[in-house]
């Protein structure tokens, strides 16, 4: 089981760690207590094995299974929750397979295995760039991502806000124009009804007048019917207008690259592939690296192999030359040269540089592969979101046509019934009297006008309602100005992280200068600097050592200049600071520490005190020296207890 984010509680009980065939371990179970925990014995006692077994539990990658067998693991118990790592070889490849304590290894690589090879040490030890490594976790890529698609909002929302903005200017004119054809509408009204009184006083030939009164209003009523219908029918025209215009505008499919399905599967097949080769070759080059380390410490006379006697040889091999004098080599027992040795280790350290090689080609087919898969799926959903886009609008274009095949024929029916009618009025326009026959054609012309300032005045109003339906400019300013916080937001939390990396290094650098006492040394601190003001690949952290020369005054000192204690020392806070500014101890409350003999007994114990406040439970591995000096409060484990 993958630690969640969420399950970070180390339990009160004790800690169980089972390793089996890995590093120079053949068996041991340990059972560590939440706290400090001290590993004490010499050189070559398992001890960094150890601490590399429990890196590759937590998820790191510094286990390796021993050169002597095909399988091994590595068991971490913390009360009910069982954490593995197995190792098998197959070949020349070793597979590394099981549930790690957490799935992101680069963070239990980078702040929590602070181990000989770790890369933030070492980083300050070859002056390499410490800003790109404490922003490793972070994946700058997707917030700039996130940026440039906020950025997009926001231009949509101007282009709206300008859109709105326009609509509104109009409800002046649209108002003074509905005012005036309400006043129109209400002088015919007025008309309408003088003309009705007029014709009440005709008595004569009533039936006949009644009868030239019903054709004039059925015809009127017909005539409006008739207007109405040709409103809609231009309403409709319009709205298949604009439909066909936005079908029109959408964009087609790329003629040159059509992606499918089936292109996805295969990148992301590829693309796991090329991850699960690198991460094979990283594996090698530890391995390899580990060999190397250890053949040449025996060489340099760091390491001592118990039971391997010099080779016999006569008096005069004293003379040879250091590369030509007889060894005894410490795997097989076989006589051997040193410069055979030394040939051997070359011809590993070239495999080293290949293998380095190769996992450089093989991360940049990683990244391509990656940005392939990224453009198919953007262009894929892309052309799903077009294909819905036109099918919705052929949907609606087809509804539309059909209303207005509807509309048509109704309208073809009224101009029928509208030319009867006329036919009918004028048939009966020698029944009636000449004036009272005028005034009916008047009062029908003035119904006719009446209607359309009626369809007039009420397009004005639904236009006025639409546009007042709108969003107020002030919500529309409101939601600009929080896309513009969006924005700012995520500029700034690159720049906070790296601030907050920069002050936490710079606060326990000085508490740690002054509790160790380093005389020598005035202060040191790190720099974040940029060529711009926005944070980005442009921002640089600049290590600054200030020494104090014998008149008292300070001068900036280089970091190749420092003893190898305060490289280390330096290397050691910087990979703290780097553990607590991404809160590394809510996922892994590990710290694991080894290679401090470069720092003297008395200045190790007050280090692992200050570590030891950060997380839950830190292993250290000393020297039987230096752990005579760590408190005695802390639990130890004898290197004996490893082998």
């Amino acid at each position: 089981m993958v630690r969640s984010a969420t399950d970070t509680d180390i339990p009160a009980d004790s800690i169980t760690v089972t390793v089996e065939n890995v590093g120079g371990i053949e068996q041991t179970d340990v059972t560590i207590d939440p706290g400090v925990t001290v590993l004490h014995g010499r050189n070559a006692t398992n001890r960094t094995s150890f601490l590399s077994a429990v890196d590759s539990a937590l998820g790191g990658t510094a286990g390796s299974l021993k050169t002597d067998v095909d399988d091994g693991s590595v068991t971490l118990q913390i009360g009910e929750q069982r954490y593995t790592r197995t190792f098998r070889r197959d070949g020349d490849t070793v597979h590394v397979d099981g549930d790690p304590y957490i799935a992101e290894g680069s963070l239990v690589e980078t702040f929590v295995s602070l181990l000989e090879s770790n890369p933030a040490r070492r980083a300050v030890e070859r002056g390499s760039d410490l800003r790109d490594l404490i922003m490793r976790p972070i994946d700058t890529d997707e917030i700039e991502r996130h940026i440039e698609s906020l950025q997009r909002d926001k231009h949509q929302l101007d282009d709206r806000i300008g859109r709105v903005s326009d609509r509104k200017d109009e409800l002046p004119a649209l108002e003074d124009r509905r005012q005036s054809l309400h006043a129109d509408v209400v002088s015919i009204d007025d008309e309408i009804a003088a003309l009705r009184t007029e014709i009440d006083e005709y008595e004569a030939d009533h039936e006949t007048a009644a009868k030239a009164d019903s054709l004039v209003e059925e015809l009127d009523e017909a005539r409006q019917e008739y207007n109405s219908v040709e409103n809609e029918i231009e309403v409709v025209e319009a709205e298949i207008e604009s439909l066909e215009g936005e079908l029109s505008e959408l964009p087609g499919t790329d003629g040159d690259i059509e992606y499918t399905d089936e292109d996805l599967d295969r990148v992301k097949e590829e693309l796991a592939a090329a991850r699960e080769r690198r991460r094979q070759i990283e594996e090698t080059i530890n391995a390899l690296f580990t060999i190397v380390e250890f053949n040449q410490d025996l060489l340099d006379g760091s390491l001592e192999l118990p039971g391997i006697e010099p080779a016999d040889t006569d008096p005069t091999s004293e003379l040879a030359p250091d590369d030509e004098r007889d060894l005894v080599c410490w795997t097989c027992g076989s006589a051997a040269t040193r410069k055979d040795v030394d040939v051997r280790l070359d011809s590993l350290r070239d495999v080293i540089d290949e293998k380095r090689t190769e996992r450089t080609d093989v991360t940049a087919r990683v990244e391509a592969l990656e940005d392939e898969r990224e453009t198919i799926e953007t262009t894929l959903e892309e052309r799903a979101r077009i294909q819905s886009e036109r099918s919705s609008l052929h949907k609606r274009l087809d509804e539309r046509r059909e209303r207005r095949s509807t509309l048509s024929s109704r309208q073809s029916e009224l101009a029928d019934t509208i030319a009867d009618l006329e036919t009918e009025v004028t048939e009966t326009q020698q029944l009636r009297d000449d004036d009272l026959l005028e005034m009916y054609e008047r009062l029908s012309d003035l119904q006719y006008e009446r209607g359309q300032l009626q369809q007039q005045l009420e397009d004005v109003t639904d236009e006025i309602e639409s546009i007042q339906a709108l969003p107020s400019l002030t919500d529309l300013n409101d939601q600009l100005s929080d896309l513009r916080e969006q924005i700012a937001e995520q500029r700034a939390r690159i720049d906070r992280l790296e601030q907050r990396a920069v002050e936490t290094f710079n606060r326990h650098m000085d508490e740690l200068l002054d509790i160790l006492q380093y005389d020598n040394i005035t202060r040191v601190w790190i720099e974040k600097r940029s060529s711009q003001n926005s944070p980005g690949p442009d921002s640089i952290f600049e290590l600054h050592v200030i020494r104090e020369a014998v008149d008292g005054a300070g001068y900036e000192e280089t970091i190749d200049n420092l003893s190898e204690s305060e490289r280390e020392l330096i290397g050691l806070v910087f990979a703290l600071a780097g553990y607590l500014t991404h809160e590394v101890y809510e996922d892994v409350p590990f710290i694991l520490l080894d290679s401090l003999e470069a720092i003297d007994a008395e200045r190790t114990a007050k280090l692992v005190d200050h570590f030891s406040e950060y997380a839950d439970v830190l292993l250290v591995a000393l020297l039987p020296d230096d752990a005579q000096a760590v408190a005695d409060r802390h639990d130890r484990i004898p290197a004996d207890a490893l082998q």
